[in-house]
């Protein structure tokens, strides 16, 4: 090998002199200094045994090294010290003692020592300068003979080399080491008399016997008398051990693993080289390693960067407990911190079942604060801004869910809201809103892990809110999931099981591990790391441990430690090794259960520990605090602190910041659990519910009250064993619970605790607690539909109806359950119920509503709020009790009825503004007045749609000035003025954001579903109105469609599929033959207004090109639209008509149609006084094509350029494509085809912009049609 100019190459005994006088002129520093002077020099002389080592086994395969050479006397030449060199390394930064590399005489190879660059630049920024010299080192070698670099052995060599030649390499490389390490030569003669601390004996062949001892040789001296390093003379031993006849289990086999061994000693030597201080010897873990789990550790981390590409997955890992799953996930963290992701995690707790959803809320409550710790001021003021943008008037909603969200910023404090009387919020609602929240927080640039262990303790309202953030069709959440879960305590029919199947159903990427007990040779390495020795040599121990472990990690850990603590694993401080006893270890019963071991030694503890324990184990892995001091103050637990205490010096707990106590791990709970007779555990808790009960009367801590009502729920047996006080007693605080966790949205836990206090009333509770009867009944008919079981909240619905002593008592329960038949999608039933109530409640409500009467009671109504001022109504007073009900059931019946009665709705919209206007306001009035404007405003019998508007605005401004941000009416509110009253007086693009923000996701987040996706049926159509690109209103389509589909919502959804299929039939995802009609079925007239399906057909024909089929579905929309509405479809289907009335006339010249175009206009100019920004460009359009066909030319010219402007203008896509396109078609009738080329070619853009692919080919075929008259024009000129 050419060794660099400034390299040294000394030859290796002098090198080993000059580290003895090195070491004579350290003999006066100080103890300390000497210490590690020493260190050192051992770890230099490790670095050139390894190089000797590598040459030797490397001369096994070289030219020079026939099998005839391989003698015993030239194998002894091989190893002697003389036949080596030691390269020291003359880098800039390199000590003089730098080993650089080793070199061999004869044959004459050499090997370069290197530390990779990449370990090198590591290791600098951890090692401090002063132990550098003593830090282990991850060394790779490189050979070369005669200035020529070789190709490193592959240990295939060794195979071609009888046993009996390695032997004498083992042996004699053993007998350099010696004298390498100690500078003493073996004599021929020595350790003949073997014993103990001998390394080995000489035994030469019997020519080499008679030969004369060498005079130079000095007597046998053992490493270990020498003072040396136990693993060094264990090694020299076990080599020169080699060559004895009856050859002990510990000789080397090879070269190779002396090598390995050697390249261990480097790579920790302190663990492996120096010996441990003899007083403070102790099983020496890697706390924090991961024996065996690289191939998984690649798995997860592969996810994870997938993830941080902008994709969510999931990620599932099962296996035994203490098989190291949480440790895999761990492993992940620094990285995720590394490309500066968010990181939360949660435990599940066999003792906090009943609480899982709420464990999974506070998860994302925490990452509220990780989101603040972890952002730049800029990001975090970038966050809010993108929260309170997202959720607008609803962010009240996030800060009651998530308290921690009003400590991101000072101006958030405040914001969240209390629990109105009317707000619906459910499981899915809670995850509805999660979704908003986790598309803010998690991006790219800030991925979310989120890891919950013990995934068989959680339940299925807690695995939906996270399948819910997984599977959000939107797909703009970042969130690494990863669960882990024990799967030998998880049957078959588990929730997480359907969690898994669900969330691959949505197209979720999902990764599945099972985690096995740890192979033979990994287990070897994790016990030889516990036991600093070589891995060769623990072998026989690993054998017996994995028997009886299966290789559980944790279960090794403790057997280990029973191990020492039975004296069947010691520390030998004269050997300076670990030794055990094969034979009493192989025969041990520890009946494969880690619990066992683990009872059995807390069974060994004092009694104030052992309770401790026990008392903790009943309040999960982890006991608080607060809950410590409440017991402490009881004379049986007065010293459970001080147990605690105890228990974490022990290593069975640890103490998390300086107040709460958690198990080390959970089959450490268990064991600690298992110390309470199975008999006395229900005992035990209710006692310990029990104390805290009398400890914490009149303290308001919600943590303190659920772990109260747990432990009492936990041990409460039979409430008949209580007095009636006590009952009521635990009545009431479990009543309170129950409050508390409706207000933080966990209603499974509310279920629970309402149902214990249910139980623990008197039979006969409806007559001597009526009232306690009445409002409990209906928290837990709410709780239970906020759960998803509609039907047992409809069965406990019916029983307050049929219980309560009068109609007030019966009207909360009464509009739930026209609330619930409404979701269910029952509507003639839902009418019923209401209408009933109504009549019980002594309103007079016909039973058929026709034009006349419509037009006389809207007339009368519009005459009461003709001269109505916002001042006026907002001075108006309260309205009372009876009749805001009266409002509210008015309320509902007008949605149910725009599809179940729609004759009906003017009456209903005119009734409650009569009612309001006579007795007083409340928010349901408001409402009401928006939806008086909306069917003005759509029914086609009422002309004043100035006043409607005037009325419609009005009212919203009322609503916010005196009621602000009610949540409950909003998505109301929002659908009446948005969906029908916006579009004819603001721009259309502006009630987007009104229909699809406030009135869908304030719908859903409140649990009105119903509601929400009727605005997201009108936010569809607002959309394809304002020309809205294909593709995005496709996303939006398919967005809620998979809603609807999740919520089970098939009324709403068949509306949306019409919608869906119009824009594909556009974006040229369909055909364009008869066949697409059969798309919107006859049936649909069955589930909604007639009106609607004519529209998307007249609306397909029409872009089709289809002009008779559009001209008859648009007269059968104008011919059915009843006197309830059809306003808001003909409006915006009034330009169509005029212009299809053209290609008709064109085609069959009928007179009768001539008359359309210009009543088209007219109603188009009506609309246009209240909207410029919606019609004025239908209008130029509907103008300039009235003059083409009228053959005045200039005029129409100028009405398409004004259509082109005003489209542009109002950014109308598909309608300034429109007029481009006609435009086109005008240039092109009277000869003008260049300008007809540039109007087409214009079109031809503006379709492709709007996304309509039908359209983009019918004028590229115009294009084609004339390109070659233009050609021509041009070689004219």
């Amino acid at each position: 090998m050419d060794r660099p100019p400034d390299d040294v190459l000394v030859p290796l005994r002098q090198w080993m002199a000059d580290e003895a006088a090195r070491a004579q002129l350290s003999a006066g520093s100080s103890v300390g200094g000497q210490l590690q002077l020493r260190k050192a020099t051992l770890l230099r002389k490790s670095t050139v045994a390894y190089g000797m080592a590598e040459l030797v086994r490397h001369a096994r395969s070289h030219p020079g090294a026939h099998p005839q050479n391989n003698s015993t006397r030239s194998i002894n030449g091989l190893c002697e010290i003389d036949n080596f060199s030691v390269r020291l390394s003359k880098e800039k930064g390199a000590s003089s003692k730098h080993i650089a590399g080793v070199k061999m005489t004869s044959p004459p190879l050499a090997v370069h020592i290197a530390e990779p660059s990449f370990l090198r630049s590591s290791f600098a920024d951890i090692i401090d300068v002063d132990e550098e010299e003593t830090a282990g080192r991850y060394l790779e070698v490189e050979f070369s003979s005669n200035g020529k670099f070789l190709p490193e052995e592959d240990g295939g060599g060794a195979a071609a080399v009888s046993q009996s030649e390695e032997d004498e390499r083992c042996h004699f490389l053993g007998a350099a080491l010696h004298e390498l390490f100690s500078r003493v030569p073996l004599s021929v003669d020595a350790g003949k008399s073997g014993g103990d601390d001998s390394e080995a004996k000489i035994h030469e062949k019997p020519e080499r016997k008679k030969a004369k001892a060498d005079p130079s040789r000095t007597p046998f001296v053992p490493l270990m008398g020498l003072g040396f390093p136990s693993s060094l003379c264990l090694l020299v031993k076990n080599l020169l051990e080699c060559r004895e006849e009856d050859r002990p289990d510990h000789a080397y086999e090879s070269i190779d693993a002396v090598i390995k061994d050697l390249h261990l000693l480097l790579l920790d030597p302190s663990r492996f080289l120096f010996d441990q201080e003899t007083n403070k010897v102790k099983l020496s873990f890697r706390e924090h390693k991961l024996y065996g789990r690289e191939n998984e550790v690649t798995e997860i981390t592969d996810a994870f960067c997938r993830v941080s590409c902008g994709k969510s997955e999931a990620f599932f890992i099962g296996g035994f407990s203490g098989s190291g799953k949480s440790m895999l996930v761990n492993s992940l963290k620094a990285q995720v911190d590394g490309v500066e992701g968010y990181v939360v995690t949660h435990k599940f707790d066999q003792m906090s079942k009943e609480r899982p959803l709420l464990e999974v809320i506070s998860v994302f409550n925490e990452l509220c604060l990780v989101v603040k710790e972890k952002s730049s001021q800029k990001e975090l003021l970038s966050t809010i801004s993108r929260l309170m943008d997202v959720f607008g008037s609803d962010f009240s909603l996030l800060a009651r869910l998530f308290p921690n969200i009003e400590r991101l910023a000072p101006e958030l404090k405040g914001t969240a809201c209390e629990k109105g009387g009317d707000d619906h919020m459910n499981l899915r609602s809670v995850c509805f809103i999660l979704q908003r929240f986790m598309r803010v927080v998690s991006s790219k640039v800030h991925p979310v892990m989120l890891f919950l262990d013990d995934l068989q303790w959680s339940d299925s309202s807690a695995l939906s809110l996270v399948e819910g953030i997984l599977c959000d069709s939107m797909g703009s959440s970042c969130l690494f999931f990863v669960g882990s879960y024990r799967s030998n305590e998880v049957d078959d029919d588990h929730d997480l099981f359907r969690f898994m199947r669900s969330v691959e159903s949505g197209g979720v990427p999902t990764t599945k591990l099972s985690l096995e007990g740890l192979s033979p040779a990994d287990l070897n390495a994790m016990i030889s790391d516990a036991l600093c020795t070589f891995p060769r040599v623990c072998e026989p121990l690993s054998d017996i441990v994995y028997q009886k472990t299966k290789g559980n990690p944790y279960f090794v850990l403790e057997f280990l430690r029973s191990l020492v603590e039975g004296g069947l694993l010691e520390y030998s401080a004269q050997k300076k090794q670990w030794e055990w006893d094969e034979d009493r270890i192989s025969s041990m019963d520890v009946t494969g259960n880690v619990l066992y071991l683990l009872s059995s030694k807390m069974s060994g503890l004092s009694d104030t520990i052992q309770s401790s324990l026990k008392v903790a184990a009943c309040f999960g892995i982890k006991i608080s605090e607060s809950i410590v001091g409440h017991l402490c103050s009881n004379t049986a637990y007065k010293n459970i602190r001080a147990g605690l205490e105890q228990a974490v010096q022990q290593g069975f707990m640890i103490q998390i910041g300086t107040a709460d106590y958690k198990f080390v791990h959970d089959k450490v709970r268990e064991a600690a659990y298992s110390l309470i007779p199975n008999e006395e555990k229900k005992k035990a808790h209710y006692n310990l519910g029990m104390i805290l009960y009398s400890a914490t009367k009149g303290i308001d801590d919600d943590e303190v009250l659920f772990s109260t009502v747990a432990q009492i729920n936990h041990g409460l047996v039979d409430s008949k064993e209580l007095t009636s006080g006590l009952k009521l007693e635990l009545a009431n605080l479990m009543e309170v619970a129950g409050l508390k966790a409706v207000e933080r949205s966990d209603f499974v836990t509310a279920r629970s605790y309402l149902n214990s206090v249910l139980s623990l009333l008197p039979s006969d509770h409806w007559t001597s607690h009526y009232d306690r009867s009445l409002r409990l009944y209906f928290l837990s008919a709410k709780t239970v539909h906020a759960c998803g079981d509609v039907e047992k909240a409809y069965e406990v619905l019916q029983t307050i109806t049929s219980k309560a002593r009068c109609l007030l008592d019966k009207l909360d329960a009464y509009h739930m359950i026209v609330v619930i038949l409404n979701d269910r999608e029952a509507i003639e039933e839902s009418y019923t119920t209401a209408y009933e109530v109504l009549l019980q409640l002594g309103e007079e409500i016909p039973g058929q509503f026709a034009g006349k009467e419509t037009k006389a009671m809207v007339k009368e109504t519009s005459g009461i709020v003709k001269d109505l001022t916002e001042d006026t109504l907002l001075g108006m007073r309260e309205l009372d009790r009876t009749r805001q009900y009266i409002l509210k059931f008015y309320l509902i019946i007008t949605i149910v009825s725009f599809y179940a009665k729609p004759a009906m709705v003017p009456f209903f919209t005119c009734r409650m503004v009569q009612i309001s206007m006579k007795h007083g306001i409340c928010k349901y009035t408001l409402t009401g007045l928006v939806q008086f404007a909306g069917m003005s405003c759509s029914n086609i019998m009422i002309r004043d749609i100035k006043g409607a508007i005037r009325i419609g605005k009005m009212a919203m401004s009322a609503m916010k000035r005196r009621f602000g941000s009610s949540t409950d009416t909003l998505p109301n509110l929002h659908l009446a003025y948005y969906g029908f009253v916006s579009v004819y007086c603001d721009p259309v693009q502006s009630t987007l954001v009104g229909l699809c923000r406030v009135a869908f996701e304030t719908g859903i987040a409140i649990g009105d579903t119903s509601t929400g996706f009727v605005n997201a049926i009108h936010h569809i159509r607002i959309l394809l109105i304002a020309g809205t690109a294909l593709p995005t209103v496709l996303k939006r389509l398919e967005y809620y469609v998979d809603e609807m589909r999740r919520y089970g919502n098939t009324f709403a959804k068949t509306h949306l599929d019409l919608y869906r299929d119009t824009a594909l039939l556009l974006m040229g995802r369909g055909s364009n033959s008869n066949s697409d009609y059969a798309l919107v079925q006859e049936s649909a007239l069955l589930k909604f207004p007639p009106e609607t399906t004519y529209y998307h057909k007249a609306l397909r024909a029409f872009w089709i090109g289809h002009s008779e089929r559009c001209h008859h579905f648009i007269e059968k929309l104008f011919q059915g639209v009843s006197g309830s509405g059809g306003r808001h479809h003909r409006a915006f289907l009034m330009l169509y008509y005029g212009l299809n009335s053209y290609k008709v006339i064109r085609r069959t010249s009928p007179a009768k149609l001539k008359a359309v175009p210009h009543k088209a206009l007219e109603a188009l100019k009506t609309a246009a006084e209240y909207s410029h920004h919606n019609f004025d460009n239908k209008v130029f359009l509907l103008e300039a094509e009235i003059a083409s066909n009228d053959g005045r030319s200039e005029d129409a010219k100028a009405s398409y350029e004004k259509a082109i402007s005003a489209s542009r203008s109002s950014g109308f896509t598909h309608e300034h494509a429109l007029s481009c396109e006609l435009a086109g078609f005008h240039h092109k009738m009277i000869g003008d085809h260049r300008n007809a080329w540039g109007y087409f070619s214009q079109a031809k853009e503006l379709y492709a912009e709007w996304g309509c692919q039908t359209k983009v080919e019918s004028v590229t075929r115009q294009l084609e049609s004339f390109q070659i008259s233009l050609v021509g024009t041009k070689t004219e000129e």
